[in-house]
């Protein structure tokens, strides 16, 4: 199909498949917050599809993406590929349990809340609430996303002080994830067998 022919495709939003790729900023994630209400307001479509590349970014943009996916009347799926970590992982976890799927080459990252900050010493002792405020917010997530039953083993098996990489049987182990499986078996492959 021609260039032409191209124009008349409707983007992949039209059909709900929305997707998180790079990093996390109050821009990407407000772009996707707006689609996500859009489809919601529209109310054609009873199910998105969220597909999620990214190593993450800043926390507090993320926790907005998090509110609005919370939100949504309309079920969230996520698909995992490539590298899913930090608040990308989030994101991914907060997905419909039973449809938060990764492939099997993907990455997962789970670590700590990282931050610098400078200023006087006041300043530096409100950052240090600020911190302990977004670490709970994200201890919290992970209590409700996962199988982890305590702070305790949230801390020790995933926010540990050193980078914590899973595979994905790891993440499904821990109720990460839902399901691990190929592309082919999400989407079919063109050119074999599939519609292209």
């Amino acid at each position: 199909m021609g260039a032409a022919g191209e124009k008349n495709r409707p983007d992949l939003d039209e059909y709900g498949i929305l997707n998180l790729f790079g990093e996390i900023t109050g821009d990407s994630a407000g772009s996707l917050c707006r689609q996500i209400i859009q489809i919601n307001v529209e109310g054609k479509l009873n199910k998105i599809q969220l597909l999620i590349n990214s190593g993450g970014g800043d926390c507090h943009a993320g926790f907005a993406l998090l509110d609005i996916m919370d939100w949504s009347r309309i079920p969230i799926a996520t698909t995992g590929i490539g590298v899913v970590g930090s608040m990308a992982l989030l994101a991914f976890m907060a997905g419909q349990r039973g449809s938060r799927v990764l492939t099997p080459r993907t990455s997962l990252l789970s670590h700590r809340y990282f931050a610098v900050h400078g200023g006087n010493h006041s300043q530096i002792l409100a950052f240090r609430k600020q911190e302990d405020t977004v670490h709970e917010t994200i201890v919290n997530h992970y209590l409700r996303h996962t199988r982890l039953k305590t702070r305790e083993e949230v801390e020790e098996m995933l926010l540990r002080d050193v980078d914590t990489w899973l595979c994905p049987r790891e993440a499904v182990e821990l109720g990460i994830a839902d399901i691990i499986e190929s592309m082919e078996g999400i989407a079919g492959r063109p050119g074999k067998g599939a519609a292209a």
